[in-house]
């Protein structure tokens, strides 16, 4: 048998720069928590794709448009 073949990096788009969201609950809004929305290459099935994840970061000192959510188990880094 031989080794699967890995298709080469010019075959796919490299993945876009990833983007900081910050967070916080409706019980608690001074509790500010960042990600940074990244992508993860996997190879699956012969082929090689990015799978969208999130980071969790510092907050910033003057952080983006916090998004107010019901509890962190609702973010998901396809939104």
């Amino acid at each position: 048998m031989s080794e699967a073949t890995v298709p080469s990096p010019t075959s796919q788009a490299a993945p876009a720069k990833s983007v900081l969201r910050c967070y916080a609950t409706r019980s608690d809004p001074a509790a500010i928590v960042c990600y940074r929305l990244s992508k993860k290459a996997e190879y699956r099935h012969g082929m090689i794709v990015y799978v969208p994840i999130l980071i969790q970061v510092p907050t910033p000192s003057n952080p983006p448009s916090v998004i107010l959510v019901n509890s962190l188990d609702d973010i998901h880094p396809n939104e």
